[in-house]
């Protein structure tokens, strides 16, 4: 991974990665987090990799974020090298988002579960073809996924749930949804699992929501999908 001291002219401050590889991002428009005397450096919405160079933090740019907005219209990521070849679009479907591939085969849905019962550690969970569920479920919520189902007050039923647990390694210093970041207290992540397998976990990075995909059987592009329309 390359470092350069100052931005191309259309250039990122950092080298690209490769969004396959990712084990570890964020989305954001930060390149380079503040580091006396230097500001912060900003640049395009992505898909990014926390790395560090001389003790300061750089995000990588893995996948550019193009669309949405206020009108509802659909993202979509690109690949932050070379060609820039679409990754996966992102689409308003009812109360979910579609993720399709370049292709546009479908490759699952995100949903949002509404805040009316929390049983849930976050909103948003995913639904994946072949798959159980991965839902952010309280370790104290018990029952299946069936069991765990939220109604609005037009009856309708929404929601999915899975049992929650598992940890991070410790290094990465995640952070609970909402919580105090700035506390010396260990906070627990947002920990998504499909069944008993957990998929993916959330916390913080330099004050930055931050993903750990943590099993192969999760399409790193839903992951995705889920961290730019959590943001």
């Amino acid at each position: 991974m390359g470092f350069g001291r100052s931005r191309g002219a259309n250039g990122p401050l950092v080298e690209p990665v490769t969004w396959e590889g990712v084990r570890w991002f964020v989305v954001t428009d930060m390149e380079r987090a503040a580091a006396f005397p230097r500001k912060p450096v900003k640049g395009r919405l992505a898909v990014r990799v926390p790395t560090t160079a001389a003790g300061v933090r750089h995000f990588a740019p893995a996948a550019y974020v193009l669309g949405g907005g206020e009108d509802g219209g659909p993202y979509e990521l690109r690949e932050a090298g070379g060609a820039q070849r679409l990754v996966c679009t992102v689409t308003a479907a009812g109360d979910a988002h579609v993720v399709t591939d370049a292709a546009g085969a479908e490759l699952g849905h995100v949903h949002r579960t509404p805040a009316v019962k929390r049983t849930v550690q976050h909103g948003l969970w995913l639904r994946q073809p072949g798959r159980p569920d991965a839902v952010a479920r309280y370790h104290w919520a018990k029952g299946s996924a069936k069991d765990i189902v939220t109604r609005g007050r037009d009856g309708a039923v929404r929601g999915a749930g899975a049992l929650v647990g598992g940890v991070v390694d410790s290094v990465l210093s995640l952070g609970a949804e909402g919580g105090d970041r700035s506390s010396t207290r260990a906070a627990k992540p947002v920990t998504w699992r499909a069944g008993e397998e957990t998929v993916l976990t959330q916390g913080y990075v330099d004050g930055v929501k931050s993903y750990v995909p943590q099993a192969g059987l999760l399409d790193l592009r839903l992951a995705f999908a889920l961290a730019v329309l959590g943001r």
